[in-house]
């Protein structure tokens, strides 16, 4: 069951040559990690109050699968817990239809004053 979803285009700057992880031109990891993160903060923001943002606080990736740079890579959050400030997502990634990386992945609301005055 998808409960959201978002198309990423990917570029040669999303490749692991690009981003330093790795020498060939696919998916880097971390752009992986990157697409995962995003799609959960989408996600929630439009769900919290003004001043209020998450921010990661934790995740683990497989990343099953390459994938040509050039393919839309579509992530797809198939589960949300909420427990007070904690939101724990699982989070499937494709890519031509074929399944290529799943995640936990973990978010806190903060407000954003109050998190950046802890700096």
């Amino acid at each position: 069951m998808s409960i959201y979803s978002q198309l990423y285009d990917t570029k040669s700057k999303h490749s692991a040559q690009a981003m330093g992880s790795g020498g060939l031109e696919v998916l880097a990891t971390p752009t992986l990690v990157a697409f995962m993160e995003h799609a959960a903060f989408t996600f929630l923001q439009s769900q919290l109050k003004d001043k209020q943002t998450t921010v990661g606080s934790e995740i683990a990736i497989q990343h099953l699968a390459a994938s040509k740079i050039g393919q839309a890579v579509t992530i797809v959050i198939t589960a949300l817990k909420e427990e007070g400030r904690k939101y724990d997502f699982r989070i499937e990634a494709f890519a031509n239809h074929k399944l290529i990386g799943r995640a936990c992945h973990t978010r806190v609301r903060v407000d954003q004053d109050a998190f950046l005055e802890k700096l």
